[in-house]
C-alpha cells in the first residue's frame, strides 16, 4: 500500500500560480506549469514548425524538477502519475507518444532528439543526490484546480507526492 504525503496546497491567488514544491521520504519536487508562448518558443528553436509543434503548446504542460534528498535509489514511471480536476482525470503523455506524434508529422529528426531530451523520463532510477529535470504534458487539457498524484518508489515501498490547487497555464 502506498504512503500519502501530507497535501501541498497552493494559496489562491488573482493570478495563476505557477510553481508548486513538495516533499516526501526523500524526495523533492518543484512543478512549474508550462506557459504556451514559452514552449512555442523553445521548440520552434530546435526545428519544430510552428504546425507541427501546436498540439503540445495547446496542451497541459508542466516542467519538473525532482532531486532524491533520501539515502537509497528511487525510483519512478511517469505512467504511474496523474492528474483529476472537476472535469475527471488525465494521464502524463509518455515521450514515445509524442515521438510517433512528430514522426506522423514528419518533423526532422534533430528536432526529435532534442525534443526527447527536454522531456521527463518514462521511467527513471536514480541514486541519492541526483535530480532530474524535464518536460511532460496530460494527454487531455483540465481546466480549474487539479490533483497531481506522483508515485515513486525507494527502499521497496511504494509512496505518493499529492500537490492540490495545480493550474495549467492560460
Amino acid at each position: 500500500m502506498a504512503s500519502v504525503c501530507c497535501v501541498a496546497t497552493a494559496p489562491v491567488l488573482a493570478q495563476p500560480v505557477s510553481a508548486w514544491k513538495a516533499e516526501r521520504n526523500g524526495v523533492e519536487i518543484k512543478v512549474s506549469a508550462l506557459q504556451r508562448d514559452q514552449s512555442a518558443a523553445f521548440y520552434q528553436a530546435r526545428g519544430f514548425s510552428a504546425e507541427t509543434i501546436a498540439p503540445y503548446v495547446a496542451a497541459c504542460g508542466f516542467a519538473f524538477e525532482l532531486r532524491n534528498t533520501g539515502k537509497g535509489m528511487v525510483r519512478l514511471r511517469l505512467s504511474d502519475w496523474h492528474a483529476i480536476g472537476k472535469a475527471g482525470s488525465a494521464r502524463f503523455m509518455l515521450p514515445e507518444a509524442w515521438d510517433a506524434e512528430w514522426e506522423r508529422r514528419g518533423a526532422p529528426e534533430s528536432a526529435r532528439i532534442a525534443f526527447r531530451w527536454a522531456q521527463f523520463p518514462a521511467e527513471q532510477e536514480f541514486a541519492p543526490g541526483d535530480w532530474i529535470m524535464g518536460m511532460a504534458t496530460l494527454d487531455r487539457r483540465l481546466a480549474g484546480p487539479l490533483r497531481l498524484t506522483l508515485r515513486f518508489s525507494n527502499q521497496q515501498r511504494q509512496h505518493e507526492i499529492v500537490i492540490d490547487n495545480v493550474t495549467c497555464a492560460p
